[in-house]
């Protein structure tokens, strides 16, 4: 009986250590558990028990295999339902256990015989339950199995038939090898599930990597052991060229790892093998069969192969992205007209070079003069292949170390590293002037083409890539303002100017705005009595905090940004109050000369609002005299004539001034409706010399014959002021007469004139 007991232990055990190899299999833990109770079971009840119950002891011994034997029951039945994957609910199993045990317990109490009948009845209820549970669609293991149940069960059955207190020779002799054989049985059910789970999860793995779109290598020691066929496609072998290549393992690093990349993969290699948790991600260009490049993003990590250990190379062909992210870079970084590197490239390149302690170079910014005429009347298609054209001469003839860039509609940009004195630059340029003397050929027009550039060098000019930029095409503009093709080096002058402009400009409208502008009064005299018969009204612009801005610096800034029109009304409205107030003061005027820029005229409702403004202050329309340049009026004479012809006819008296600077002619002069002419100061400064006299004296002369008033401008001292007397010119002014007064004192010279 008790190596019978002994023998159920050790099968139990073997179970246990069969479970301790693969945990996932649940069933098997309870069955050991279940032999091993048994045995302690039988042990205590059978084997060591007396026949009756004489001491507190042997009631312990006795709930000991009561619940010993129940317990191994339930485990049994346990292990059944969760092998065929059925339910066992602790609701259902430990009310049936307690019942059980307390009821073989109690029995054992009053009788052994019958204790020992009623847990035969359970044991056979049990052992045939599971034979049941085996034998429904079971395998061939599994219904040996199941006879094995039921032939236990039958050997629990004859226990107490064989003796009343179940320690029958024959019984335990049936039981033991019964016992032994479901045990056994148990043992290689157990290990054909695990077997088949194994060969599952391997079928699984199998597919996952055959037919995965990741490629699967293998790496030991850098010679490949697995490869899925996505792995073997990737790199340009078929997929029956799988065993043949693992019976040649591949060096990987010698055919497939470019040479400058197989440092760094022999390093990640030996990472990987020496950590178990490595994880690395990586992209690098490799190799195919054929010695086509291919851009591979791959996952590196360690993994147990044959028992030793190897890196698991999970990888994906990511060549198509790559191409797609280099043509996205390209179109980032290049012209797509002339495939140049475009202004992303160069603010780029140049940020790399004016790093702290780079190397001195030199940029040269490039622009087509007056492309916008090619456009406008060759159409844009012309000025695309010119620009071409332009890029392509360039590329051919420039010197290696020059790299041409295109930054934007007609600008290129020339770097030269490492080149930055005056005089190794000075025979770029002479070069790049030299290809343009022959003219392009476009869509059968010979163009020729003039560019303006300027230099800018680093570190002298700038020693980032904002002022550096900025530098050279403050010297492009520079170079603009010359005829034809021309280049200007960059002066530290040449952004003071800029600033100068743009900050003027961007004052302008606030200014307008606040009122900022004031009028000064500079008379002028009748040449032969020297009494007042006139102000000219000049404006001056008074910055807070800066002082006054020069007439030269603002108007031309406001011309240029739109707002002269505003600041010209605004210059209207001050004269025409002031000429109002003074005539409240002293009952009598002289006209005052109010500067308009051609640009005034474009509007058509200039003549009309000056009028009405007039009118509005119940001024005399003479009071008022409208001063335009010769050049303006030349240039502009389709706009002008009509506003002119309407202000004269309305009685505002008509200036031509600056005369002499420009081209003005005998019919022009008829034709414009202007009371008077004011000789330009070049003209006055030479006087009284026989020349300037001459020219004068015909000038005063024309002026007669039209019945204008000729004033002479810019007079310095008496000997000027008594030619121009002499020689024609009806009215003076100067800072020999007067220099221009404030608006109070303009108003005090008036009231004396007038006394």
């Amino acid at each position: 009986m008790l190596i019978g007991s002994g023998l159920n232990a050790m099968l139990g055990i073997a179970l246990l250590l069969l479970w301790r190899q693969d945990p996932r299999f649940v069933h098997v833990r309870l069955w050991g558990y279940s032999w091993i109770l048994l045995s302690t079971g039988l042990t205590l009840g059978i084997a060591l028990a007396p026949e009756q119950s004489l001491t507190w002891q042997d009631d312990l011994q006795a709930l000991a295999a009561s619940c010993s034997i129940m317990g191994s029951l339930m485990l049994l039945v346990a292990g059944a339902r969760v092998y065929r994957n059925l339910s066992w609910p602790r609701k259902f199993w430990l009310p049936a256990f307690v019942l059980m045990m307390v009821s073989v317990a109690s029995l054992a109490r009053v009788d052994h015989r019958h204790a020992v009948l009623l847990a035969t009845v359970y044991l056979v209820t049990g052992s045939w339950a599971c034979a049941w549970w085996m034998g429904q669609g079971g395998n061939a293991g599994e219904r040996f199995v199941a006879l094995c149940f039921v032939a236990v069960g039958l050997v629990h059955g004859s226990s107490p038939m064989l003796h009343p207190l179940g320690r029958s020779n024959i019984t335990h002799t049936l039981g033991l090898f019964v016992q032994t054989t479901l045990s056994l049985g148990l043992i290689l059910l157990s290990v054909a599930r695990a077997h088949a789970e194994t060969r599952r999860q391997n079928e699984r793995f199998t597919q996952l990597t055959q037919h995965s779109l990741q490629g699967l290598v293998v790496l030991q020691d850098h010679r490949a052991v697995y490869a899925n066929p996505a792995a073997m496609s990737m790199f340009g072998y078929q997929p029956g060229e799988a065993a043949l290549l693992l019976q040649r393992p591949v060096e990987v690093l010698s055919e497939l790892v470019p040479m400058e990349q197989q440092a760094s993969a022999r390093e990640r290699h030996a990472r990987v093998l020496a950590d178990p948790q490595a994880r690395i991600e990586w992209e690098a260009t490799r190799l195919t069969r054929e010695g086509q490049l291919i851009h591979v993003r791959g996952l590196s990590s360690h993994l147990e192969w044959d028992g030793a250990p190897a890196e698991l190379l999970v990888m994906v062909d990511d060549s198509s992205r790559q191409r797609a992210v280099d043509a996205l870079r390209r179109q980032a970084l290049h012209d797509e007209l002339t495939d140049l590197p475009n202004r992303n490239f160069a603010v780029a390149r140049l940020r790399e070079l004016t790093r702290t302690g780079g190397a001195p170079f030199a940029l040269i910014s490039a622009d087509v003069d007056r492309f916008q005429l090619i456009n406008e009347s060759l159409g844009h298609a012309v000025g695309d292949a010119l620009l071409h054209s332009v890029a392509r001469r360039l590329c051919r003839q420039l010197p290696v170390q020059a790299m041409l860039m295109r930054l934007g509609e007609d600008q290129f940009l020339v770097l030269l590293e490492e080149v930055a004195e005056r005089r190794e630059v000075q025979p770029v340029l002479d070069q790049i002037l030299l290809l343009l003397e022959q003219p392009f050929e476009v869509d059968g027009e010979a163009l020729f083409v003039h560019l303006s550039m300027g230099v800018a060098r680093f570190p002298e000019d700038g020693e980032d890539v904002d002022s550096l930029l900025r530098a050279a095409d403050s010297a492009m503009h520079r170079a603009k303002q010359r005829a034809g093709s021309a280049c200007e080096f960059f002066e530290p002058r040449m952004n003071v100017r800029s600033r100068a402009r743009l900050e003027a400009e961007q004052s302008l409208g606030r200014a307008i705005v606040e009122r900022e502008f004031l009028l000064e009064y500079q008379p002028k005299f009748r040449a032969d009595s020297r009494k007042l018969c006139g102000f000219e009204a000049l404006v001056r612009w008074e910055r807070p905090g800066l002082g006054r801005v020069s007439p030269a610096d603002f108007v031309p800034a406001a011309e240029r940004t739109g707002q002269i029109s505003a600041l010209g009304q605004l210059i209207i409205d001050t004269a025409t109050q002031q000429l109002r107030d003074w005539l409240d003061r002293w009952g009598l005027l002289v006209p005052v000369a109010v500067n308009v820029s051609p640009l005034q005229f474009d509007d058509i409702g200039f003549a009309d609002r000056l009028l009405a403004r007039l009118d509005e202050l119940g001024l005399p329309h003479q009071s008022l005299e409208i001063e335009i340049t010769e050049t303006a009026a030349i240039g502009h004479l389709g706009r002008v004539l009509p506003q002119l012809q309407r202000l004269r006819k309305a009685g505002v008296l008509c200036s031509m001034d600056d005369f002499g600077t420009g081209q003005s002619s005998l019919t022009m002069l008829r034709q414009l409706p202007i009371s008077t002419m004011k000789l330009d100061r070049s003209m006055i400064d030479p006087l009284p010399e026989p020349q300037a006299s001459a020219i004068v004296k015909a000038t005063c002369a024309l002026g007669r014959s039209l019945s204008l008033e000729v004033v002479a401008e810019g007079v310095e001292n008496e000997q000027q002021a008594q030619a121009a007397r002499e020689l024609g010119c009806t009215q003076l002014q100067g800072y020999h007469l007067s220099r221009p007064l404030g608006a109070v004192a303009a108003g005090e010279l008036l009231g004396r004139s007038l006394a």
